[in-house]
């Protein structure tokens, strides 16, 4: 009895709320289920670019707009923001001013307001490209598309802010500038700001992309860079027998804010002769001279296709092994020959150092097991190198595939080649275990390694790498290094430290 009096006592009084809240749901309901249309359902569509030249005209469609399913009469009423109205589904209207206005499209069904839409639109009077892996200039970057903005300057930007290897990046930013292709043909000046000659080369290998089009014939190219302007004048030079610009203007970072506040690279170049600023202006290709004859050269292959990202890799090649053949020869280093550390370098290169030494690890790593697990059966040297490069190959691709699971761009976009070749290293790592010891193989793939990071941080300097491929009749010096090396014939540094208690004791006697 005490049970069904306390229910019923419950039942009393939750009964008027449960009626309360069952009044009000249907009509909180509609009120969320209109909220909901109006703000996340858009019934006015504005078809039109948001960035705008000024005094050309332009076209505002509204016909992808959501109209009811029954009425008499619709009109669209536009507001362009600069003062002027239109009334049409699709209108024509140009702005004779840059900044920037609040475009607003209104629709009126059946005499009343059925729905309005705001879109805001920036009006340039001049447009800029800017090609940039500036990382660590990104603030900097940006203060500039500020200012160029304010200035009724609009500044496309292609760019790609990766610490990645320079390979990388470059074939990012070219395909980046491919699927732009219709932007760069509205665009009259391209900026260019990009470690050492990358830009240049990535606007090099664009014209070759669409074969010789002439895609910046009459454009205006400015390239911003703190390297040494002759060395640049003269990659400037080579990119410019090839995609034909009106001009070259080299100069420096600072000179980006009179830039996007000037409106003719003329007034800009007196500018900067005026204000001190260095500069060099390129109107002509590269001439032919006994003493550019391999620069003359190099221009000549990139203007045929060749790729110039190869061709620096062929050009630092003497530098990498100057300095293997240096820290052997001198300092004392025990490394698998000549050939192995510059390979293993140039696939860091191609690669970036931290994914590639990630890789030649895991390589050398899974190699070793195999060999290991491979010691206990009675198989031949050959079929079982056969059997471990393709356990080495299995490795490359779940390294691959981890990349585009867990979408890491570098190691989805890296090219296969380079890792191949760091699989190789495989067999002389094994074979070595066999004829000197597990011990002895780890030392000099160790020593290896050290010095091909070595390798890779000179050859990734940028200004090396610029002076190379400006002028590219310095690895005749090179050469001479090698001669002088050739002919060392005191100890190496190490070996005064391995002796060094002999050396104590005939000081003694």
């Amino acid at each position: 009895m005490r049970r069904f009096v306390l229910v019923l006592t419950l039942f009393l009084l939750l009964f008027p709320v449960l009626v309360q809240a069952q009044e009000v749901e249907p009509e909180e309901s509609e009120e969320v289920e209109g909220i909901v249309i109006e703000e996340e359902v858009s019934l006015a569509v504005i078809s039109v670019d948001e960035q705008l030249e000024m005094g050309r005209a332009a076209i505002f469609d509204a016909s992808l707009s959501e109209l009811p399913e029954s009425y008499n009469t619709v009109v669209y009423n536009w507001n362009f923001g600069d003062g002027n109205r239109d009334q049409g589904e699709e209108v024509v209207h140009s702005y004779m001013g840059a900044g920037e206005y609040d475009l607003t499209l209104e629709i009126v069904v059946d005499g009343n307001i059925y729905a309005s839409e705001t879109l805001p639109i920036f009006v340039y009077s001049q447009r800029y490209l800017l090609i940039t892996d500036q990382a660590d200039e990104q603030e900097g970057i940006d203060s500039r598309i500020n200012f160029a903005k304010d200035k009724g300057v609009y500044v496309q930007v292609i760019s790609n802010f990766d610490s990645a290897s320079e390979f990388i990046v470059e074939e990012d930013l070219l395909q980046k500038l491919n699927e732009a292709a219709s932007d760069v043909s509205v665009t009259d000046t391209i900026v260019i700001w990009t470690r050492g000659s990358s830009g240049l080369t990535v606007l090099s290998r664009f014209e070759q992309t669409l074969s010789g089009a002439g895609a910046f014939n009459n454009k205006e190219l400015v390239v911003i860079t703190d390297q040494n302007l002759t060395t640049m004048r003269n990659i400037a030079q080579g990119t410019f027998r090839t995609i034909q610009p009106n001009r070259i203007v080299l100069t420096r970072p600072e000179a980006m804010w009179m830039l996007f506040e000037e409106a003719l690279i003329d007034v800009f170049v007196e500018d900067l002769e005026t204000r001190g600023i260095e500069f060099s202006e390129i109107t002509e290709a590269l001439q032919l001279t006994p003493f550019n004859f391999l620069s003359y050269l190099i221009n000549f292959m990139v203007e045929k296709g060749v790729p110039s990202n190869s061709l620096l890799l062929i050009l630092m090649l003497p530098v990498i092994v100057t300095i293997v053949a240096f820290l052997k020869q001198v300092v004392g280093l025990t490394t698998m020959g000549v050939y192995t550390p510059s390979i293993i370098t140039l696939s860091f290169i191609a690669l970036d150092i931290k994914y590639g030494l990630l890789i030649f690890v895991l390589i050398l790593l899974f190699g070793t097991l195999t060999r290991l697990f491979l010691r206990r059966y009675r198989l031949l040297y050959i079929p079982r190198m056969a059997i471990l490069l393709t356990i080495v190959s299995l490795t490359i691709l779940a390294v691959m595939f981890l990349g585009a699971y867990f979408d890491i761009s570098q190691l989805v976009s890296i090219s296969v080649f380079p890792m191949l070749i760091m699989s190789t290293m495989v067999e002389k790592f094994v074979s070595v275990q066999g004829d000197r010891g597990f011990r002895s193989a780890v030392t000099m793939i160790s020593a290896t390694t050290f010095v091909s990071i070595i390798c890779y941080y000179v050859a990734e300097w940028a200004f090396l790498k610029t002076l190379i491929f400006g002028h590219p009749e310095l690895i005749f010096v090179f050469l001479l290094v090698n001669v002088i090396l050739a002919r060392w014939t005191g100890l190496r540094l190490l070996e005064y430290v391995r002796f060094r208690e002999i050396f104590r004791y005939s000081e003694e006697e």
